[in-house]
């Protein structure tokens, strides 16, 4: 990252370091600061024993950030040189960051998201860690994490484990709910095309905040304690006091976390985050809801000839089986007939 940022790597080299940004996105946060602090130091304007005091206090901000990381991404044959450098860069930041004025402060808009049959960890600035499944988006400013306002924005699916800091509460928004935690483990679940919001609370505690159908729409705010889940059922959007803002109305339901058996090997039931662990599961789901799971799942595209099943109730849970494997299974209980293109991923339901 410092060579890059000091115009000294070699094109083997920059395409090394362009593999290990795609493969770790959550490193693109630290190589941000080292590339837009380059712009705003100038050697020149310091004595040098300022600048000494400027790579030390630097030095062990790089030092704890490279020990944060996987050791597979620290090479011996760094030069010191580039990183003494960056190294008062990055001592620099922390003035910038406390000082520069507001009106020229530079925002990190932060951007990660999975494609289906996919999921990524990404560490947050605080120190917050996130598992995005498939099909999700995850966004954050890393500026403002900076300053403790520890906020993100999420549609999808998504693991939080978030660093317990009671003076900077962390903040999930998804759509029109709000999820506010101090630090605690927690999955929420917020397809734009589901019907409902969930959130499942394995430790701590977590307030979740939204507008309840059967309150005139005021908003309903609920604590969650651990294994409990909270499953939020969309029933539409509405504006209020003709603002031309609008909130989530919607009616809810609060119950134990429960797994279901491996309907294809019998295994016994796991976590509630058992999609962490390659675990496809549903629990009261029509065909229709649960074919969204798939095509986010197995990255194919599922449509039906006709409405006959989409109204079928399945509960189940899969593990490394492949689509067909599933779509049998699914087809034994029911009897519809289906027909799979593995070339074009693409499944229809008759």
């Amino acid at each position: 990252m410092a060579r890059k940022a000091a115009g000294e790597a070699s094109p083997a080299e920059l395409e090394e370091l362009d593999q290990l940004l795609m493969q770790h996105p959550e490193l693109q946060y630290s190589f941000n600061i080292v590339v837009d602090i380059n712009h705003v130091f100038d050697g020149s304007t310091f004595t040098d024993e300022e600048a000494d005091a400027l790579k030390m206090r630097g030095m062990g901000k790089l030092s704890q950030w490279l020990d944060e990381q996987p050791p597979k991404i620290i090479r011996s044959r760094f030069p010191w040189k580039t990183v003494s450098a960056a190294a008062a860069s990055i001592a620099l930041m922390v003035g910038v960051f406390l000082f520069w004025p507001k009106s020229t402060a530079t925002t990190y808009a932060n951007q990660v998201i999975t494609k289906n049959g996919s999921k990524t960890t990404l560490l947050l600035p605080d120190g917050s860690s996130v598992v995005l499944n498939a099909c999700s988006k995850l966004q954050y400013d890393a500026n403002q994490f900076l300053k403790g306002d520890r906020e993100v924005t999420l549609t999808g699916e998504a693991f939080f484990d978030v660093k317990h800091d009671p003076a900077h509460p962390f903040l999930v928004h998804s759509g029109a709910v709000n999820i506010r935690v101090l630090g605690t483990a927690f999955n929420v679940k917020a397809y734009a095309e589901d019907a409902a919001i969930e959130t499942t609370l394995i430790s701590g505690k977590v307030a979740v905040d939204f507008s309840a159908g059967d309150h005139n729409n005021e908003n309903k705010e609920i604590i969650l304690l651990p294994s409990q889940k909270l499953v939020i059922n969309k029933l539409d959007i509405v504006n209020t006091n003709n603002t031309g803002s609008s909130k989530l109305a919607a009616n809810f339901t609060i119950a134990p976390t429960k797994s279901v058996t491996n309907t294809i090997t019998g295994e016994s039931p796991a976590p509630p985050t058992a999609w962490m662990d390659d675990r496809f599961e549903f629990d009261n789901l029509t065909l229709e809801e649960l074919s969204h799971d798939l095509e986010r799942w197995y990255n194919v595209s599922i449509s039906f000839k006709n409405d006959k099943y989409k109204g079928e109730v399945f509960t189940g849970a899969f593990k490394k089986q492949t689509i067909g494997d599933v779509l049998d299974a699914l087809q034994i209980t029911l009897g519809f007939q289906y027909s799979l293109d593995n070339e074009k991923r693409t499944v229809t339901i008759w």
